[in-house]
């Protein structure tokens, strides 16, 4: 079940960072992030409302930066925008896996964010030079 979630949220940041960059060519770069996050938080909303997993007691647990997280969103948004207008759309989104996949590893391998700590290994090392490769074969 989580590699098909994986693969979901992949085929949709792409139709998300597509979607954006049509919306931006026409109103600003933080008016497109305005928009995108309102109807995200929106639909969040909805599918909230109708969920049978209602864990909104633990609110308190959680510590105050992480709240924060969400705003990425809106950096995301703006960022890619951008980034589809000036490179395209597949350029942009081989950078955007890339420097997802490097950020994780770093996460990981320092346990960041109260993620367990992990080594990083030759695979990952390996699997982060390949896409470093993709990225470079991709944009010429």
């Amino acid at each position: 079940m989580g590699i098909i979630l994986a693969i979901l949220a992949g085929f949709f940041i792409s139709l998300q960072n597509v979607t954006n960059a049509t919306i931006g060519a026409e109103v600003s770069t933080w008016t497109t992030a305005m928009i995108t996050q309102a109807v995200g938080a929106t639909g969040a909303f909805i599918i909230y409302l109708f969920s049978k997993k209602e864990r909104t007691l633990g609110l308190n647990k959680v510590k105050p930066l992480y709240l924060f997280g969400g705003s990425f969103g809106a950096i995301v948004v703006a960022s890619s925008v951008i980034a589809v207008t000036y490179v395209g759309a597949t350029i942009s989104n081989s950078l955007i896996l890339l420097a997802q996949l490097g950020i994780v590893i770093i996460i990981e391998a320092f346990g960041l964010f109260e993620i367990r700590k992990q080594p990083i290994v030759g695979k990952q090392w390996a699997g982060l030079l390949l896409m470093m490769l993709g990225a470079v074969f991709i944009s010429m």
